[in-house]
Parts: structure tokens; C-alpha cells; sequence
């Protein structure tokens, strides 16, 4: 099993950004990839993207251990990684060296390493979030609906989730749940506090500005904080909605989406959130504080100009947080008077207490984790050896166990000959 890996440890947002892939785009990817390869998997989220991808005739040998270069790619294994980086570098319309530059490339056992740690949360840029389980698993269910995956990953996929589960439901790490959600809410509610809008405490539940009073917000409205977020019913959009109605029930929340009744089942407790259709994106960003974007949008949900026109009657300092990859403000927003443009980069500085406070819990997780990654991999190599060789497997079964023995001391050295012993002993008291 292979991966190559584009993920926020060494690649700005720029660069992600080019090869982050809409859900459309995941699945026409995958498609193309399954020809070339044995299986594959495509995650992409707002800080990675990776794919994982075994060879078509995997040996049954030693299966190599560690992390490979691009470079090395010359023939082989290394010929299989050319030519995925060249899959990829056509999709996304760079040169390979692009993708060279940045990828981080595993295999075999630091390849199932790498993919354990991403679903624990263990390499997210918010160490131990939680949405990536779910980003995860999503990825394996598109790539086994559309028939891309085989044995191995079946095996390494299912395996890797078990470990995240237990992770997050044992272990310190996923005890007080950060993401970057979450992060982004904090942030939103800071501004508008700091940004010298009042908190009343009163309930606004009762007064909720309506859709047709936005453009004519009174004096009392106007020391309440407002915070729009576009793509409100998406995965990180609702986190976002719902942390700060409950950080901040005092600031009113308009959301944008394009299905109000989605909308409904998902906000239903929270009657301090309203929904607007998102065409009115620019007209309700006149009223904002804090505008936050999480769509899985193409296109620019906000450019300069248009900005630019809608918030020239009530300037104000605003503060714009794009989490969103591809990014979905135009980065020439920061041009306009009294907008503050944020990106998903930004978020590294807002997680850095979460993972210094974290860090420990999950150095003192590793050897699980290796242990569990350890059985994952044992798994693999039996289910390719009885797959591979179900004659030997037969016979296996027919075989006297101690004439097995005999046989295998001819064939092994003396340390893994008595380790074989070892474990016929333990087998044997374990039965």
C-alpha cells in the first residue's frame, strides 16, 4: 500500500488549493485511477489531500517499511508512483513537480502508520478534531461504492477507523473536541466582542431581526453582534453556526443555503439562527460583523467589487473567514476598507495552545497506535497469502503440525526460528 500525501504540514494554502477536489471531482478522479492501480482511495479536506492506492500484483515478499522519495520513482513500485503523480498532475492541470515538491510518499507499514494517525487526528493541523473520522470514512465509502477498493484497503480502511473510534471515545485527546470549526467560531465571537459591539445578554430569541427588516437595522439592533456564514448546512459551516450559538446567544446568525428545509432538521433548537437564500450573500454582508464562508462552491462566493459596493453604506471593520479549499473569497477583499481576510491557514495560529496541550496525550499513544497498525498490517499479509496462495493454505490443513516444523527449521535463521517456537508455545497455552 501506498500514499502520496498533500497535506498543511508543508504545503501553503495556495498550493493545497490546487489540488483540493470537489465531491464531483473525488469521484471522476477515482474512476480514471482504478485502471492503473489495484485500489485507491482520494481524501480530500481543507488541509490534505491524499491518496492511497495499492499495486495491481502485489509480491507476496517483504513488503518494504518506510517513507519513500519521489525521486526514487524509477521503475517498479517506483514506476506505479510515477505514473499516479502523472494521473494527478493531468487532473489538476500542474506539472509534476509540483506535486514532488510538496508530497510527503509512504509505504507498507508507514503507509498504514500515516493513515492511522490521520483518522485519530494525531496529524491534523487541530490536533485531535474529530471531523476527520468522518472525512475518512466518507473517502472509503466513495471509493468502495465506486469499486476502487480492494482486500488491502477494505482491510487497512476498516482498520484504521476501528483505531479512531476507540481514540475517540478512550482516550484525553477527543475529551473537549477542537476543530477548526470550532476555532473559527471562538475567533468569529472574539471580533465582534472586541470589535466594540456590545453584549447585552439580553435573548434575542424573541426579536430576531426578519428578512425583510435587514436593511433597516434600529439603533438597539445595531449593539448586537451579527455574524453571517455562508454554506451554513455543509459540515464545517454547521459546527461553525451551532458553536457560536452556543458560545453566543446574544449574536444573531444568518446563514445562507440553498435548501431551507436541510436547514430546519439541522438548526431546529437554535431560534436564534436564521436562513436566507444565498443569493442575498452580499446585501446580508452589509449587516455583518464577521462573515464566514465554508462552501464547496467552484466559484468566488465573494469578490471585491461587488463587496465592495454592498458595505460602502455602513463601513465598519469586518472580519472574513474563508475555510473553505478551494478558497471561496476573493483574495483581493483584503483591498476593501475595513475587511479583514482570513484563510484556513490562519487557523494554525489559533490551534497552537490546543496543541501544546495536546502534543503529550498523543506521543504517550504511539506505541498503541503501532501495535494496532502491527495487527492491521498481520491482517493484510495473511488475507494476500491466502489469497495468493489458497493451494498452500490446503495443503496447510493436511499437514502434520510438528512435520511443519521440522521443515521450517531448515528455512529459517535461528532467531526467527525460535521466535517461531516462542509463539507456537503461547498459541498452544492460549488454546
Amino acid at each position: 500500500m501506498f500514499c502520496i500525501s498533500i497535506n498543511h504540514k508543508n504545503t501553503p494554502a495556495d498550493v493545497r488549493e490546487s489540488f483540493a477536489f470537489s465531491t464531483k471531482g473525488q469521484r471522476q478522479f477515482t474512476e480514471r485511477l482504478k485502471a492503473a492501480v489495484g485500489g485507491c482511495v482520494v481524501l480530500s479536506t481543507c488541509n490534505r489531500m491524499e491518496i492511497y492506492f495499492t499495486d495491481k500484483c502485489e509480491p507476496c515478499g517483504p513488503v518494504i517499511t518506510g517513507k519513500m522519495s519521489s525521486g526514487e520513482a524509477s521503475g517498479g513500485r517506483g514506476g506505479l508512483l510515477e505514473q499516479v503523480e502523472m494521473l494527478l498532475a493531468n487532473d489538476r492541470d500542474v506539472p509534476v513537480s509540483l506535486i514532488r515538491r510538496y508530497s510527503m510518499n509512504y509505504e507498507g507499514f508507514q503507509c498504514m502508520l500515516h493513515l492511522c494517525r490521520v483518522a485519530c487526528g494525531m496529524d491534523s493541523m487541530v490536533l485531535g478534531e474529530v471531523e476527520i473520522i468522518h472525512q475518512v470514512k466518507s473517502a472509503y465509502l466513495v471509493a468502495k461504492k465506486l469499486g476502487a477498493c480492494d482486500g488491502e484497503l477494505n482491510i487497512a480502511f476498516q482498520g484504521a477507523l476501528a483505531a479512531a473510534k476507540a481514540v475517540a471515545t478512550e482516550s484525553d485527546t477527543t475529551r473537549l473536541p477542537v476543530s477548526v470549526g470550532t476555532l473559527s467560531a471562538r475567533e468569529a465571537v472574539n471580533f465582534t466582542r472586541n470589535g466594540g459591539i456590545e453584549n447585552t445578554c439580553r435573548d434575542v430569541r424573541s426579536d430576531v431581526v426578519s428578512s425583510s427588516q435587514v436593511e433597516s437595522v434600529d439603533a438597539e439592533k445595531a449593539n448586537t453582534g451579527h455574524i453571517l456564514v455562508v454554506g451554513a448546512t455543509g459540515k464545517i459551516g454547521s459546527i461553525v453556526v451551532k458553536d457560536i450559538a452556543d458560545l453566543a446567544p446574544d449574536i444573531e446568525i444568518t446563514g445562507t443555503s440553498r435548501s431551507h428545509h436541510s436547514a430546519d432538521s439541522i438548526f431546529d433548537r437554535h431560534q436564534q439562527i436564521r436562513i436566507e437564500d444565498y443569493s442575498r450573500r452580499y446585501e446580508l454582508a452589509a449587516w455583518a460583523d464577521v462573515i464566514i464562508s465554508a462552501t464547496a462552491s467552484p466559484h468566488y462566493t465573494f469578490v471585491r467589487d461587488e463587496l465592495a459596493e454592498a458595505v460602502k453604506m455602513q463601513p465598519k471593520r469586518r472580519l472574513l473567514l474563508d475555510l473553505a479549499m478551494p478558497k471561496d473569497i476573493d483574495p483581493a477583499v483584503s483591498d476593501v476598507d475595513g475587511c479583514v481576510l482570513r484563510d484556513i491557514d490562519y487557523i494554525r495560529t489559533l490551534s497552537r495552545e490546543n496543541n501544546e496541550s495536546r502534543a503529550k496525550t498523543i506521543t504517550e499513544m504511539e506505541p498503541w497506535l503501532i501495535s494496532q497498525v502491527d495487527e492491521i498490517m498481520k491482517n493484510i499479509a495473511f488475507s494476500r497469502f491466502n489469497r495468493e496462495h489458497g493451494d498452500v493454505m490446503a495443503k496447510l490443513k493436511t499437514i502434520d503440525g510438528a512435520k511443519m516444523v521440522y521443515k521450517l527449521k531448515g528455512q529459517l535463521e535461528y532467531d526467527a526460528f525460535e521466535k517461531m517456537l516462542d509463539s507456537i508455545v503461547i498459541a498452544g497455552c492460549d488454546n
